[in-house]
């Protein structure tokens, strides 16, 4: 028997995504599950003989979301059988992209060509009421528009030569829309740090909301402040700050962050990691 892709019923695919994907962004509920792709029509069915044994999401030409459906199990002829399908469709000439590859699923991309760009994983904490301190030589106060020329400035300081460096024009369009979009609310849960000698900021987090939960936009602070417990002390404030209203804090981090050993330690649960891979034509 040989595989083939089915389009699939918007619906049905959104549902079948709720139970068999791995709920590793810690989403509230079964509501807010079966919304995420409940408005898309980009699902597909990988069928062998008469059965649905896999569920997959091809979308801006890149593979994502598979999920394999019991008894059966993700494959590396099954990823083959996809890879040649999207290559052979959408025509590409330089790269497919594989996007939300769960943990038990990279070897059977590996094993089809696909190499590895980066992994990202989710994290949550509880909110609670914290006693915040920060060095005297420091002050945090709640951040404004005028501060997003100073803030994108921190982004690309304390973001470069790692592996959530972006071009100063992501940093610029991300405050933007992050200031478009805030509830006022928390921006009290949000926080610049300046220094008290120069008054420049030197420390910033963002707190937004993500399906009806605080989660943690950005956060950033320059190199030659690291070491004085700022980040800390900003995750503090924020979880002290949310917790009349909302019962845990979400953040995703990009693993080799020297930030998650901080998220590790303020006592953040993780939720597995997502792997990008990608797959050169040549």
């Amino acid at each position: 028997m040989e595989y083939r892709l089915i389009k699939a019923d918007t619906k049905m695919f959104s549902k079948y995504f709720a139970t068999y994907y791995k709920n590793n962004w810690f989403r509230p509920s079964w509501g807010d599950l079966t919304k995420v792709l409940a408005d898309s029509d980009d699902g597909y069915w990988v069928v062998l003989g008469d059965d649905k044994v896999a569920g997959v999401y091809l979308s801006d030409h890149s593979i994502g979301l598979v999920f394999g459906i019991p008894p059966y199990s993700i494959t590396t002829k099954m990823i083959d059988y996809v890879k040649s399908y999207t290559l052979k469709s959408w025509n590409l000439t330089e790269s497919l992209h594989a996007n939300n590859v769960l943990v038990e699923q990279v070897i059977a991309f590996r094993e089809n060509g696909f190499v590895q760009v980066e992994s990202r994983q989710c994290m949550m904490r509880p909110t609670e009421q914290l006693e915040t301190s920060m060095d005297l030589h420091y002050m945090d106060r709640r951040p404004t528009k005028e501060d997003m020329p100073k803030i994108v400035e921190v982004f690309r300081e304390a973001y470069a030569n790692g592996p959530d460096e972006r071009e100063v024009q992501v940093y610029a369009d991300d405050a933007a829309r992050y200031f478009d979009i805030v509830d006022p609310k928390l921006l009290e849960a949000s926080s610049v740090v300046y220094d008290r000698t120069t008054e420049e900021i030197v420390g910033v987090c963002l707190i937004s909301l993500w399906e009806g939960l605080p989660l943690v936009y950005s956060i950033a602070v320059l190199p030659e402040h690291r070491g004085m417990r700022l980040a800390s002390a900003m995750l503090d404030r924020a979880l002290t700050a949310l917790e009349p209203d909302y019962p845990v804090l979400r953040l995703f981090v990009t693993t080799g962050n020297q930030a998650e050993q901080l998220y590790r330690k303020k006592g953040f649960l993780s939720g597995g990691e997502y792997h990008h891979l990608k797959y050169t034509i040549e």
